[in-house]
């Protein structure tokens, strides 16, 4: 059986709801197609929950711009509609001379961004978090945590009322130009099915390299090919929750922000993430890398948390465009005109800030399919 609609959406995850959620707005006939029993199973419910404020990414890229917009889109719409969230803030701390240089690069960066940050004092920082240990620190007070399934919840509910529908169990198999659009093939619980659609929506994450590939894109040549990363989160007992006030992070000193505070909106206390390069999708977990943990900078600002109190929580595999070694890389968020590919919109590793830059991106990619129909 064939569908016909304006916009098919692969992947319902948090930025694939929440563009459904802003494309409907106009009346199109909209469907979004997840693979998984329910949305937001891979990247969007297995992470830190953090909106991020901007601090790390190069200036003007896709990743500070989302970042910085999102942000404030975020507070916003969790305020007006009753979703979880604190606006606590969190620390950036160096615990020596080497880490304390790095610190003020990424202050000058952050500030640079367009992002409100304080420096403190050894006298400010104990007055904010007594129990933690650092020779120096600066606040990020637009940072703050979220509850991610709701947030889902929320584009989900709104999607639907729209008149969006979503088809779980769905997966796609198949991306063919058709005249005026294209015919995604998909394999379901009752077989194979298509949908003649006039604009295609890539947000599937995880698998986005593959299905940008359907679509007849060499991933290579266009630098769009993926690389799973383990993610690996401990939790924390013995009640140390109550010893902090907010996030506390380390002095990022490789392409990844480190192990750090990871606190939900219910207060619990987890570090991570701990990454690592994989060729396989696994969220098996043991403690394997409890050393790696007790060996990671965040610790030495954590005197009070002590070896018996980690104990493996969760693990996640992020999508990241930059493979081991090499340096930043930009969200891709493309209108693929130019590859002979009108109407299809490839998103291709929105992983970090992805979460916090969720209703930005949303708006960006609206307008694209705006100017295509």
């Amino acid at each position: 059986m064939s569908y016909k609609a304006d916009i098919v959406i692969i992947g319902a995850g948090v930025v694939g709801l929440a563009i459904a959620s802003e494309v409907t707005r106009q009346g199109r006939e909209v469907y979004i197609l997840e693979k998984n029993e329910i949305f937001g199973q891979e990247q969007s419910s297995r992470n830190s929950e953090v909106i991020h404020a901007g601090i790390y990414y190069e200036k003007d890229s896709l990743k500070t711009r989302t970042c910085l917009e999102g942000n404030a889109l975020l507070y916003e719409l969790c305020e007006r509609n009753g979703i979880a969230y604190h606006k606590c803030g969190k620390i950036i701390v160096a615990t020596n001379a080497l880490e304390a240089e790095e610190l003020e690069k990424l202050y000058r960066r952050g500030r640079d961004n367009g992002v409100p940050l304080k420096m403190l004092s050894r006298t400010e920082m104990k007055e904010l978090e007594p129990n933690i240990k650092g020779i120096s620190a600066f606040l990020s007070p637009t940072t703050g945590i979220v509850d991610s399934y709701s947030l889902m919840r929320y584009f989900l509910g709104k999607t639907r009322d729209n008149g969006a529908q979503i088809a779980h169990k769905t997966k796609v198999i198949g991306i063919e130009k058709a005249v005026d659009g294209y015919k995604v093939v998909v394999a379901e619980l009752s077989g194979h099915s298509s949908l003649l659609t006039r604009v295609v929506i890539n947000c599937a994450g995880l698998y986005s390299d593959r299905v940008a590939e359907m679509a007849g894109i060499n991933i290579d040549e266009a630098n769009y090919r993926l690389h799973w990363c383990k993610a690996e989160y401990y939790s924390v007992g013995g009640a140390k929750n109550r010893l902090i006030n907010r996030l506390i992070y380390p002095v990022p000193m490789d392409i990844s922000v480190g192990v750090h505070v990871c606190l939900d909106v219910n207060w619990r206390l987890r570090l991570g993430p701990l990454f690592y390069y994989v060729n396989e999708i696994s969220y098996k977990l043991s403690d394997s890398r409890k050393r790696d943990f007790l060996d990671s900078s965040i610790m030495k600002a954590l005197p009070f948390i002590e070896p018996a109190d980690l104990q493996p929580e969760s693990a996640s595999i992020m999508a990241m465009l930059q493979g081991p070694g090499e340096r930043f890389r930009d969200f891709i968020i493309e209108h693929e005109y130019n590859r002979g590919l009108p109407g299809f919109i490839n998103l291709v590793g929105i992983e970090t800030p992805g979460l916090t830059s969720s209703l930005a991106i949303a708006r960006y990619v609206s307008h694209m399919a705006g100017e295509i129909l």
